[in-house]
């Protein structure tokens, strides 16, 4: 069984890659390694579109979760995840 690559599974817990496909994630991102920065990207998506229905403009709210997904990877990095 190949090594399951992302960051819960990569911290200890019992998540298989194949565990996201029900977030839409195909068996290609998967296979070539690109699942945690498809995750992030969804989750961008995810917070951008509620900070805008919140009234955030959509500069603000691009801004606001730039900074969330660009601290998730230092954090990441931080503490020796693989991307």
């Amino acid at each position: 069984m190949a090594e399951n690559n992302n960051w819960l599974a990569q911290k200890g817990h019992d998540i298989n890659d194949n565990d996201f496909k029900a977030l839409g994630i195909s068996d290609d991102l998967i296979v070539n390694g690109n699942l945690n920065r498809e995750i992030l990207d969804k989750v961008h998506q995810q917070n951008m579109a509620g900070y805008i229905s919140k009234g955030m403009s959509e500069k603000d709210a691009r801004i606001k979760a730039d900074k969330q997904r660009q601290n998730a990877i230092r954090m990441a990095k931080e503490s020796g995840l693989k991307m």
